[in-house]
């Protein structure tokens, strides 16, 4: 009898109520400062992060082998006889190809290891509802025929309050950071599909209009997809206010979804994104 586990990194942005409610087997990122190194959500919270950005710079790690291993090794004494496993995209970071292959060499384990194409709530929103068939019982193939499926139809939008940090952190240009900071053009981005980078889809001018444009373009993949059950997504990086009032809009306009989700950004993605994040997506799901 197939014993399944879910596993994901704490870029997934999952609560500690979440993991424990269904079942999710999280890795911890490394955040570094200099030569100090910390688990994201176990030794550095999001609000160390913001208070060490005003003076340091902050950069990202994949999970420790050794804590990988040991997670493998825990899992094969628990029973678990196959795992999938759903990560940060690969257009941000190694940690899917470090993860795929240390799960090739386990032996009593099979492991499928999936690049999310994606991050923070969209990661998060792919682990849980993986872990949501997998406790209906469906079985290993089918869970990796879900996986496929939910990266597809896994879509988030952001917008952040500075580049600065992006820059800092070397995932854009010194020129696009000063001239976006310097015209007050917010980028709105989402993680493309092809290879897991950054794209931007939508610039608007202002804070104000970001808001109004999230909730467009997710509008705009809802609209394409007419019939089908969906989740929403929200998120924030302190920036609770606004998530809020763009929350209850997205909510009305669409009576209909299933759930939504509504983390906030935790360490590890904060260290690139900074405070003032806002995001929204949606996720489709065909049973």
């Amino acid at each position: 009898m197939e014993k399944i586990a879910i596993i994901t990194d704490t870029c997934s942005d999952l609560t500690q109520e979440e993991m424990k409610e269904y079942g999710i087997f999280v890795l911890p990122i490394v955040v570094q400062c200099g030569d100090q190194e910390y688990q994201d959500g176990i030794t550095i919270s999001v609000e160390d992060v913001y208070e060490m950005q005003k003076t340091k710079v902050l950069k990202t790690a994949s999970p420790a082998g050794g804590d990988i291993i040991h997670l493998f090794e825990q899992l094969v004494a628990e029973g678990y006889t196959h795992a999938i496993a759903t990560m940060l995209s690969s257009g941000l970071s190694g940690t899917v190809n470090q993860v795929r292959l240390l799960a090739s060499e386990m032996e009593n384990i099979e492991i499928a290891v999936y690049d999310s194409k994606s991050a923070a709530v969209g990661n998060g929103s792919i682990a849980i509802s993986l872990a949501e068939y997998r406790n209906r019982g469906l079985s290993f193939n089918s869970l990796k025929d879900k996986a496929e499926s939910l990266i597809e139809n896994t879509s988030v939008f952001f917008s952040i309050d500075t580049l600065e940090y992006l820059q800092k952190g070397g995932r854009i240009g010194k020129a696009e950071a000063f001239l976006g900071n310097t015209l007050k053009l917010k980028p709105i981005m989402t993680i493309g599909k092809a290879n897991g980078d950054i794209e931007v889809p939508a610039k608007v001018r202002g804070n104000k209009k970001v808001p109004s444009k999230l909730i467009e373009l997710v509008s705009e993949i809802i609209d394409e997809n007419p019939g089908r059950k969906f989740k929403l997504m929200v998120a924030d990086g302190l920036n609770r206010e606004a998530r809020n009032k763009m929350e209850n809009e997205l909510l009305e306009k669409y009576p209909d979804y299933i759930v939504c989700y509504e983390p906030k950004i935790g360490a590890a993605l904060s260290c690139y994104l900074g405070p003032g994040l806002l995001g929204a997506g949606v996720q489709f799901i065909d049973d």
